[in-house]
């Protein structure tokens, strides 16, 4: 986002509310217009009259610098301030010698803040002057940092350092999703992971923010999967196994039952790998079967018991097993019983890693799991890598058209459908879930759970706890990288910046909300900024309300699409360069929405369609879009 402010002079709080918005400290550039007994005088702020005490005689027609002192029984009382004499009848000279007031005479960028007060009639203190200063210069940024101090103000936001930093960091710019993404491959990249960090990666995971990321982390999961789900068909797991062949995690002329064989085989030998149950379980299943294959145990029966009881957790092989079982018997089982038996234990192992893969130490756990499958890391990272490109290009072009097999199309479709679907965006119910669903895991109504559930409420719903922004807090009061901390801080205000520019003006209700979204293979934000009026009763008037929607899209670029309703009539106006392809595409549409917004006692007035190029050129074109229009907000420019 490009900003947050319009480039339109503001009402002050002054102008707006006059002497009853003065504070005590603040100080003020005005004219004497009349002078009364007492040292009583009218005094002309702006554009607005007040009656005030003058602490020294003053003639009509002095302009002057005062300064709030202590209201004396409800009477406005001006100190006039003691300043050298120079030119203030320009802002420039006015500017100099509010810097020099506030000891700063000298300093650059303190006559610029200067100026920019005065220009935007805002209220000033010297304790509000000298931290927005240190602000700005901290910021590095005066052209981005003014509107923000703008905005504090007219908006009476709370003029502190969280407040500006959450605004900045809205202003700045950067895709929201790209930095989502930024911290998740950090965490992931991290050497040691902290019950914080993996709660983190898993909200991360939930809102789709590292697509390509995600997928490299589960992609071949799935395939492993799918190849040794029981339940599915012959051709999907055959399909499955000729993906995981492809991907080079299983040799490609290797069969299932040379793999099943060999990876028996391999138990017998094998040590070193990491300590983990469910891949104990594993290691004692596949050696307790390499030893029946060689006929080191009694009949066949007794081995699928002793394998079921470890796959319950009830024995661990060589500790329970019966002496009959330790019977050697010349005669050999053959590999074609014992390969459905390995299939099972695969299978059972897999299933219990990936139920609970959400858990603390998930991903690790399945990844010792695969390294134990292909024992060359290497090798298991460009698996997971190839898997990942499939998935993509099957995102990209869909997979019938690819050219695979179909029985691996099958597997892809699936894998697409289980783990990457993105939203349907022609239901609206599906939608409207799925944006609460976001809404929560951002943690934008932690405050609002904070204050209004008590303690046993906040243990038994510990979910509103593990979500975006609490985990973001938390993160930041432990130990962490600084590059970790830096990302988790500038998301946090991000965040918080949603949450102050989605506040009630009186009547009027405003919204803003910016979410990470996955379109295919493309990423981008999406961000809905809604403003509307409530009822008597509290609720949100359906009859009048302005959306605006922003979506930067892989092909048609940067689109918006204002919705404004006045009394259940609806105007449209879409906002995008490629003006002429758009209506053209959407004219077949036009009757299909009338038609539905009918439907809920709406009409339709027109939608137009805008080129945002024509306004660059002084021709007519799309205005800088209000936050709230009847609120105190004074405008809003967000652009994707």
């Amino acid at each position: 986002m490009q900003s947050i402010t319009s480039g339109q002079p503001a009402s002050s709080p002054i102008e707006m509310q006059g002497a009853a918005s003065l504070k005590n400290g603040q100080i003020l550039f005005g004219k004497v217009n009349k002078v009364f007994p007492n040292r009583m005088a009218e005094v002309q702020i702006g554009d607005q009259k007040m009656i005030a005490t003058l602490d020294i005689p003053l003639r009509t027609g002095e302009r002057h610098w005062f300064q709030v002192q202590q209201q004396n029984e409800g009477k406005l009382v001006l100190k006039a301030l003691e300043l050298p004499d120079v030119n203030y009848s320009n802002l420039k000279g006015a500017a100099a010698q509010l810097s020099t007031h506030l000891g700063m005479n000298s300093d650059p960028s303190a006559a610029k803040l200067a100026e920019y007060f005065l220009k935007n009639r805002l209220p000033i203190t010297k304790e509000t002057f000298q931290s927005a200063l240190q602000w700005l210069k901290a910021a590095d940024s005066l052209e981005a940092g003014l509107p923000i101090l703008k905005t504090m103000f007219v908006q009476r936001l709370p003029i502190v350092k969280e407040v500006f930093d959450a605004l900045l960091a809205q202003v700045k710019g950067e895709p929201f999703h790209k930095m989502l993404t930024s911290l998740q491959q950090q965490l992931q990249a991290a050497g040691s992971k902290t019950e914080t960090s993996v709660k983190l990666m898993a909200v991360l995971d939930s809102l789709h923010v590292a697509r390509k990321s995600l997928i490299q982390q589960t992609g071949l999961q799935q395939f492993v999967a799918k190849w040794l789900d029981s339940d599915s068909a012959p051709e999907m797991r055959s399909g499955a196994f000729s993906l995981l062949q492809k991907t080079g995690f299983i040799p490609e002329r290797m069969t299932e039952a040379f793999f099943l064989d060999d990876l028996m085989d391999g138990a017998k030998t094998r040590s070193g790998f990491p300590d983990n149950p469910m891949l104990d379980k594993l290691h004692q299943g596949l050696q307790m079967l390499s030893t029946a294959k060689s006929g080191a145990l009694s009949e066949f029966g007794k081995v699928e018991i002793t394998l079921q009881r470890l796959m319950n957790d009830l024995d661990h092989v060589g500790i329970k097993m019966t002496a009959d079982d330790q019977l050697f018997l010349k005669k050999e089982i053959s590999l074609e019983k014992i390969s459905p038996l390995s299939l099972r234990l695969l299978e059972d192992v897999f299933t219990g890693a990936t139920a609970g893969r959400k858990a603390i130490g998930a991903n690790m756990a399945m990844d010792d799991l695969l390294g134990y499958l292909n024992g060359d890391k290497r090798q298991v990272v460009e698996a997971k890598g190839k898997a990942a490109d499939m998935i993509l290009q099957s995102l990209k072009q869909h997979p019938e058209a690819l050219t695979i097999k179909d029985n691996e199309k099958q597997v892809l479709t699936h894998v697409l459908k289980a783990e990457y679907q993105s939203v349907d965006f022609t239901n609206g119910s599906s939608v409207a879930i799925q944006l609460k669903e976001w809404t929560k895991l951002l943690g934008l109504q932690l405050e609002h759970v904070l204050i209004n559930q008590s303690g046993a409420d906040m243990a038994e719903n510990s979910r509103d706890l593990e979500t975006l922004k609490p985990l973001l807090l938390k993160l930041l009061n432990e130990q962490a990288p600084a590059p970790i901390k830096e990302m988790a801080e500038q998301i946090l205000n991000r965040i918080t910046a949603q949450q102050i520019l989605s506040q009630e003006n009186g009547p009027v209700q405003n919204l803003l909300l910016t979410l990470p979204l996955n379109l295919g293979h493309a990423q981008t934000d999406l961000t809905l900024q809604w403003s509307g009026r409530k009822t008597k009763d509290g609720k949100i008037d359906p009859d009048y309300c302005r959306v605006l929607f922003y979506l930067e899209l892989e092909g048609i670029k940067e689109t918006v699409i204002d919705m404004q309703v006045q009394n259940r009539v609806i105007n449209v106006t879409v906002i995008n360069e490629q003006v002429a392809h758009m209506e053209e595409a959407a004219k077949q549409y036009l009757d299909l929405l009338r038609g539905n917004l009918e439907k809920m006692e709406y009409r339709l007035s027109g939608v137009a369609f805008v080129n945002p190029k024509h306004e660059r050129n002084g021709h007519k074109g799309p205005k800088s879009v209000p936050f709230s229009e009847g609120g105190s907000y004074s405008g809003v420019d967000i652009r994707i």
